[in-house]
């Protein structure tokens, strides 16, 4: 029995991101029939956690990941976007990195770590995520 434990276990540990454990993971849904879905998370400062995100996508659509700020607002993010691939699908610019396209996708889970912007002021706050599958 422990060794079927242990062994569960290992391949537990080799599935899961170990960036994943004490952070929130958030799966997106979607609405019957709609392409758009918006989500909200908060943040504490540059050195909080993440929030991550998990989309999942069929093979060749076309995935936009937009943060939704009032025009007063100041609370920045960037987004580092995963792969199901594991690759690194961000391409980050010199900006605060929250408003991604990625075209022809793989089939699989997304994942969108959401930070708070280290280019722009601190903040704490919530904020909202618009995603689109097309």
């Amino acid at each position: 029995m422990k060794k079927q434990f242990l062994i569960l276990f290992t391949v537990v540990l080799l599935i899961v991101p170990i960036s994943t454990f004490g952070q929130k993971v958030v799966r997106v849904k979607f609405a019957k029939g709609a392409t758009k879905a918006i989500a909200t998370g908060s943040l504490t400062g540059y050195k909080s956690k993440a929030v991550i995100f998990l989309i999942r996508v069929k093979a060749g659509q076309t995935l936009g990941v937009e943060q939704l700020m009032s025009n007063n607002s100041t609370n920045y993010t960037s987004f580092r976007i995963t792969s199901p691939l594991g690759e690194d699908v961000t391409d980050a610019e010199a900006n605060c990195n929250n408003n991604k396209t990625i075209e022809n996708t793989v089939e699989g889970d997304y994942r969108i770590e959401v930070t708070e912007c280290a280019k722009a002021d601190a903040w704490s706050g919530s904020f909202k995520i618009k995603f689109t599958v097309k």
